[in-house]
Protein backbone atom coordinates (compact mmCIF):
# COMPACT_ATOMS: atom_id res chain seq x y z
CA UNK A 1 0.00 0.00 0.00
CA UNK A 2 0.98 3.61 -1.10
CA UNK A 3 0.16 7.09 0.81
CA UNK A 4 0.63 9.90 -1.70
CA UNK A 5 0.16 13.44 -0.40
CA UNK A 6 -2.56 15.53 -3.09
CA UNK A 7 -0.54 18.10 -4.94
CA UNK A 8 -2.03 21.56 -3.73
CA UNK A 9 -2.07 22.77 -7.16
CA UNK A 10 -5.87 24.32 -8.67
CA UNK A 11 -7.86 21.88 -11.25
CA UNK A 12 -7.98 24.99 -13.88
CA UNK A 13 -3.91 25.83 -13.75
CA UNK A 14 -2.90 25.33 -17.12
CA UNK A 15 -0.67 22.17 -17.93
CA UNK A 16 2.10 24.57 -19.42
CA UNK A 17 1.95 27.38 -16.75
CA UNK A 18 5.67 27.12 -16.07
CA UNK A 19 6.65 27.67 -19.75
CA UNK A 20 4.51 30.40 -20.28
CA UNK A 21 5.65 32.20 -17.43
CA UNK A 22 9.16 31.08 -18.32
CA UNK A 23 8.30 32.91 -21.88
CA UNK A 24 7.12 36.18 -20.42
CA UNK A 25 10.24 36.40 -18.01
CA UNK A 26 12.00 35.83 -21.13
CA UNK A 27 10.43 38.64 -22.86
CA UNK A 28 11.30 41.11 -19.85
CA UNK A 29 14.94 40.07 -20.29
CA UNK A 30 15.04 40.68 -23.97
CA UNK A 31 13.42 44.31 -23.57
CA UNK A 32 15.90 44.86 -20.29
CA UNK A 33 19.25 43.30 -22.45
CA UNK A 34 18.71 45.58 -25.33
CA UNK A 35 18.99 48.78 -23.16
CA UNK A 36 21.36 50.36 -20.71
CA UNK A 37 20.54 49.30 -17.87
CA UNK A 38 22.88 47.26 -15.64
CA UNK A 39 21.03 43.69 -14.99
CA UNK A 40 23.64 43.42 -11.55
CA UNK A 41 21.82 46.13 -10.42
CA UNK A 42 18.41 45.64 -10.94
CA UNK A 43 15.71 44.70 -8.34
CA UNK A 44 13.43 41.77 -8.27
CA UNK A 45 10.66 40.86 -5.78
CA UNK A 46 7.83 38.90 -5.67
CA UNK A 47 4.13 40.89 -4.15
CA UNK A 48 0.93 39.78 -2.83
CA UNK A 49 -1.35 40.44 -0.35
CA UNK A 50 -2.50 38.19 2.71
CA UNK A 51 -4.86 38.79 5.38
CA UNK A 52 -4.15 37.40 8.88
CA UNK A 53 -6.12 37.41 12.24
CA UNK A 54 -6.10 37.08 15.93
CA UNK A 55 -8.56 33.92 16.26
CA UNK A 56 -8.45 30.63 14.45
CA UNK A 57 -4.63 30.65 14.59
CA UNK A 58 -5.14 26.69 15.97
CA UNK A 59 -2.69 23.48 14.97
CA UNK A 60 -2.96 20.36 16.02
CA UNK A 61 0.31 18.76 17.21
CA UNK A 62 1.07 15.32 18.23
CA UNK A 63 1.62 14.96 22.71
CA UNK A 64 3.09 12.33 24.72
CA UNK A 65 1.35 14.35 27.54
CA UNK A 66 -2.17 15.42 28.21
CA UNK A 67 -3.47 18.34 26.24
CA UNK A 68 -3.81 21.28 26.81
CA UNK A 69 -6.37 23.61 25.62
CA UNK A 70 -5.39 26.78 23.79
CA UNK A 71 -6.56 30.35 25.05
CA UNK A 72 -7.78 32.02 21.70
CA UNK A 73 -8.93 35.35 20.97
CA UNK A 74 -12.06 35.66 19.47
CA UNK A 75 -12.47 39.10 18.79
CA UNK A 76 -12.31 38.73 14.81
CA UNK A 77 -9.45 41.20 14.10
CA UNK A 78 -7.75 40.87 11.33
CA UNK A 79 -4.74 42.67 9.00
CA UNK A 80 -4.53 42.98 5.98
CA UNK A 81 -1.17 43.29 4.12
CA UNK A 82 0.77 43.98 0.90
CA UNK A 83 4.47 42.15 0.68
CA UNK A 84 7.02 42.56 -1.67
CA UNK A 85 9.98 39.69 -1.13
CA UNK A 86 13.21 41.28 -2.56
CA UNK A 87 15.64 38.36 -3.80
CA UNK A 88 18.04 41.44 -4.71
CA UNK A 89 17.09 44.43 -3.33
CA UNK A 90 14.78 45.41 -0.44
CA UNK A 91 11.39 43.73 1.33
CA UNK A 92 8.89 45.75 2.32
CA UNK A 93 5.76 44.98 4.44
CA UNK A 94 2.96 47.48 4.48
CA UNK A 95 -0.33 47.11 6.29
CA UNK A 96 -3.44 47.71 3.53
CA UNK A 97 -7.66 48.53 3.83
CA UNK A 98 -8.46 47.50 0.74
CA UNK A 99 -6.42 45.77 -2.24
CA UNK A 100 -7.98 47.72 -4.86
CA UNK A 101 -6.21 49.92 -7.77
CA UNK A 102 -5.95 53.04 -5.76
CA UNK A 103 -3.43 51.04 -3.13
CA UNK A 104 -1.52 49.14 -5.22
CA UNK A 105 -0.63 52.72 -7.36
CA UNK A 106 0.37 53.13 -3.85
CA UNK A 107 2.70 50.32 -3.14
CA UNK A 108 3.99 50.93 -6.86
CA UNK A 109 5.34 54.12 -5.20
CA UNK A 110 6.23 52.61 -1.84
CA UNK A 111 8.62 50.12 -3.74
CA UNK A 112 10.23 52.78 -5.95
CA UNK A 113 10.93 54.60 -2.90
CA UNK A 114 12.88 51.73 -1.39
CA UNK A 115 14.85 51.31 -4.99
CA UNK A 116 16.00 54.82 -5.79
CA UNK A 117 19.40 53.65 -6.35
CA UNK A 118 18.69 50.40 -8.62
CA UNK A 119 18.93 50.98 -12.49
CA UNK A 120 15.50 49.16 -12.20
CA UNK A 121 12.82 46.91 -10.85
CA UNK A 122 11.20 43.64 -11.65
CA UNK A 123 7.79 42.93 -9.77
CA UNK A 124 6.74 39.83 -10.15
CA UNK A 125 2.71 39.24 -8.98
CA UNK A 126 -0.91 37.66 -10.29
CA UNK A 127 -3.62 38.35 -12.19
CA UNK A 128 -5.32 40.15 -9.64
CA UNK A 129 -7.95 42.23 -11.92
CA UNK A 130 -6.55 45.56 -9.59
CA UNK A 131 -3.04 44.26 -10.58
CA UNK A 132 -3.60 44.67 -14.26
CA UNK A 133 -5.11 48.38 -15.30
CA UNK A 134 -4.01 50.54 -17.39
CA UNK A 135 -3.74 53.07 -14.84
CA UNK A 136 -1.13 50.09 -12.56
CA UNK A 137 0.84 49.94 -16.07
CA UNK A 138 1.47 53.27 -17.27
CA UNK A 139 2.28 53.95 -13.27
CA UNK A 140 5.29 50.95 -13.19
CA UNK A 141 5.81 51.97 -16.53
CA UNK A 142 6.55 55.96 -15.64
CA UNK A 143 8.59 54.30 -12.31
CA UNK A 144 10.97 51.87 -14.34
CA UNK A 145 8.95 48.81 -13.09
CA UNK A 146 8.64 45.67 -15.01
CA UNK A 147 5.40 43.55 -14.18
CA UNK A 148 5.65 40.07 -14.78
CA UNK A 149 2.20 38.56 -14.62
CA UNK A 150 2.05 35.21 -13.15
CA UNK A 151 -0.41 32.88 -15.36
CA UNK A 152 -3.41 32.83 -14.01
CA UNK A 153 -4.13 29.77 -11.18
CA UNK A 154 -0.60 29.73 -10.41
CA UNK A 155 0.62 30.81 -6.68
CA UNK A 156 3.16 28.06 -6.69
CA UNK A 157 5.30 29.90 -8.97
CA UNK A 158 5.42 32.77 -6.34
CA UNK A 159 7.67 32.44 -3.58
CA UNK A 160 6.46 34.80 -1.09
CA UNK A 161 2.88 32.79 -0.51
CA UNK A 162 5.60 29.97 1.13
CA UNK A 163 6.46 33.07 3.61
CA UNK A 164 2.98 34.24 4.33
CA UNK A 165 2.65 30.35 5.31
CA UNK A 166 5.44 30.57 7.72
CA UNK A 167 4.34 33.74 8.98
CA UNK A 168 0.92 32.02 9.90
CA UNK A 169 2.65 29.34 11.21
CA UNK A 170 4.42 31.49 13.68
CA UNK A 171 1.14 33.14 14.29
CA UNK A 172 -0.49 29.40 14.76
CA UNK A 173 2.34 29.25 17.27
CA UNK A 174 2.28 32.35 19.44
CA UNK A 175 -0.63 31.32 22.02
CA UNK A 176 -2.94 34.09 22.96
CA UNK A 177 -2.87 37.08 20.64
CA UNK A 178 -4.08 40.43 22.72
CA UNK A 179 -4.99 42.82 20.06
CA UNK A 180 -4.28 44.42 16.53
CA UNK A 181 -0.59 45.88 17.62
CA UNK A 182 0.48 42.80 19.41
CA UNK A 183 -0.72 40.78 15.90
CA UNK A 184 1.17 43.31 13.68
CA UNK A 185 4.08 43.02 15.59
CA UNK A 186 4.15 39.94 15.20
CA UNK A 187 3.78 39.56 11.74
CA UNK A 188 6.40 41.98 11.44
CA UNK A 189 8.92 40.45 13.47
CA UNK A 190 8.11 37.27 11.44
CA UNK A 191 8.67 39.16 7.91
CA UNK A 192 11.48 40.71 8.60
CA UNK A 193 13.05 37.25 9.70
CA UNK A 194 11.81 35.21 6.90
CA UNK A 195 12.38 37.85 3.75
CA UNK A 196 16.47 38.02 5.03
CA UNK A 197 16.26 34.47 3.44
CA UNK A 198 16.61 33.48 -0.11
CA UNK A 199 15.38 29.61 0.70
CA UNK A 200 12.07 30.64 0.04
CA UNK A 201 12.59 31.58 -3.49
CA UNK A 202 15.66 29.01 -4.19
CA UNK A 203 13.75 26.41 -6.43
CA UNK A 204 12.44 29.74 -8.73
CA UNK A 205 16.00 31.16 -8.74
CA UNK A 206 17.55 27.95 -9.70
CA UNK A 207 15.10 27.12 -12.10
CA UNK A 208 13.25 30.34 -14.00
CA UNK A 209 16.37 33.14 -12.62
CA UNK A 210 18.92 31.77 -13.05
CA UNK A 211 18.45 29.98 -16.45
CA UNK A 212 17.02 33.48 -18.06
CA UNK A 213 19.50 35.74 -16.32
CA UNK A 214 22.34 33.51 -16.96
CA UNK A 215 24.79 36.95 -16.95
CA UNK A 216 23.08 38.41 -13.91
CA UNK A 217 22.49 35.14 -11.57
CA UNK A 218 21.73 34.98 -8.17
CA UNK A 219 23.97 33.42 -5.63
CA UNK A 220 22.74 32.40 -2.44
CA UNK A 221 25.71 33.54 -0.81
CA UNK A 222 24.68 37.25 -1.31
Amino acid sequence: MYCYKPQPRDYRQHPDHKQKFSERLKAVADILGMGTKNLENMSIGFADESTFQTYGNSARLWSFGKGLIRKENTNRTKQNCFGFYAIRGKSLLIPIKKGNEQTFLTMLDKIKEQHLHYDGIILIWDNHKAHTTLAIEQKAYLLGISIVNLPTYSPNLNPIERLWKSIKTVLAEAGFIENLQHLNQLIDDAFKKASDSLSFAKKWIEDFWNVIFWKSPIRFSE
